[in-house]
This record gives structure tokens, C-alpha cells and sequence, in this order.
């Protein structure tokens, strides 16, 4: 079965199969694109598929997000064990994470809507809290190995990723026409290289901040 297909889909024919892998690649672009106030109707335009056979296997707009966070956070949270195993505490393996966060705009798929009639499922709360921790983790070896100043946490790594924007798209077809992701990045990474010359405020955010933020800036 491909990490794409929901865990219920197993016995799906091999078109069926194939339709929500596609549905799922137009559906991580858009959310990229244009956040997660796009209607379902762009990720049907997208994906070259009807509105009826989006919702034959997603029954809503917040069982497609949350199937889409969790396959781009389990993306970066491989990335980010690779990283801490291959290249610890280095400098390398710190920019070489933030990277690829940023190209899967990792940081946008973080929160779920909170009209949800119900909790997250404990599949997206598992891999977030994994995906945090791992982090955390990442955080502190790079700052015990002197590269990373000392003043901010993976909370601060979160909100900062967000602000990146996102691809500008053209008004006539919302096809990307320009994406600064690496740009705006790169002074990012300069600013959070040690030792730092600025004095950080406190204090440092944490989870409690980062649910706040999504809520507030994003209705999330």
C-alpha cells in the first residue's frame, strides 16, 4: 500500500488507489499555495477529478487536511532522524532540515481546523507530537555543537517557518509564479546562526503560543 493511501483503503481497486494519490498531490500543492481557506472545488480543478469523487474518499475538507498533515509530517519527521543521524549536531544537518521543511511549507500543516466536530485523531496527534520532539531534539544538538544560538527553542523553529510565504500564484489560473521560500529562508538561517548578535526578548514561546498563533492568524 502506498504512504499516501489512508490506512482503510486496502482494499481499494487499483484505480480507486490511484485517485487518492492524486487527490493528495493536488490537495499538499494547493494547501501550499493558498492555505487552508481554498475551497475543496481548487483541489478538484487540480487534481483533474470530480467534486463526487473527492468526497467518495474524503467525506469532508477536514478529513482531507488532516490526511495531508499527517503524510507531510511524517515526511519531515524521517527527514529530521536522518539528519540527527547522519550529520549530529552539525550545521549541515540543521539547514539541511529547515530546508525541507520549507519546501513542503511543513510548518503550514501543523494545526487542523478547529470547526472539527470532534479531536484530531490519534494518528495526527501521535505524529505531531513525534514530529516536536524530534525538534526539540534537533535544537539541542545543534546548540550544544556551538552553531545554533542558545536563545531559541523548536517552538521559535515553528512560528519562523511560518512566516515564510507561500508560493505568490497567478490570479488567472493560481499556478505558482514565484516562490521566495529559499530566499526568505536563507536570511532566516542567518539569523539564527551562533553566537548571534541580537538579544532575543522572553520569553521563548512554546506550544500553548503556537496553538494560539494558528487560531488567531489563520482560523485554525
Amino acid at each position: 500500500m502506498s504512504p499516501t493511501t489512508p490506512p482503510d483503503d486496502r482494499r481499494l481497486r487499483a484505480d480507486a488507489r490511484q485517485n487518492i494519490e492524486q487527490i493528495l498531490r493536488a490537495a499538499r500543492d494547493v494547501f501550499a499555495d493558498l492555505g487552508y481557506q481554498v475551497s475543496i472545488a481548487e483541489v478538484a480543478r487540480r487534481s483533474g477529478l470530480g467534486m463526487g469523487t473527492i468526497y467518495r474518499h474524503f467525506p469532508n475538507k477536514t478529513a482531507l487536511v488532516e490526511r495531508v498533515a499527517i503524510e507531510v509530517m511524517r515526511e519531515s519527521l524521517t527527514e529530521v532522524r536522518r539528519a540527527l543521524a547522519e550529520e549530529p549536531g552539525s550545521w549541515t544537518g540543521f539547514t539541511r532540515v529547515m530546508r525541507h521543511m520549507t519546501r513542503l511549507r511543513s510548518s503550514q500543516l501543523f494545526p487542523v481546523s478547529r470547526g472539527r466536530a470532534k479531536e484530531p485523531g490519534p494518528e495526527l496527534h501521535g505524529i505531531r507530537t513525534e514530529l516536536l520532539a524530534a525538534l526539540d531534539d534537533l535544537v539541542v544538538r545543534t546548540q550544544s555543537a556551538g552553531t545554533l544560538r542558545e536563545d531559541v527553542n523548536a517552538s521559535d523553529l515553528v512560528l519562523m517557518l511560518n512566516s515564510i510565504p507561500p508560493r505568490i500564484p497567478d490570479p488567472t489560473d493560481g499556478s505558482p509564479v514565484a516562490d521566495l521560500a529559499d530566499r526568505h529562508l536563507g536570511v532566516l538561517l542567518d539569523g539564527l546562526r551562533a553566537p548571534g548578535t541580537e538579544r532575543l526578548a522572553l520569553p521563548a514561546p512554546g506550544r500553548r503560543e503556537i496553538d494560539q498563533f494558528f487560531r488567531a492568524t489563520h482560523d485554525l
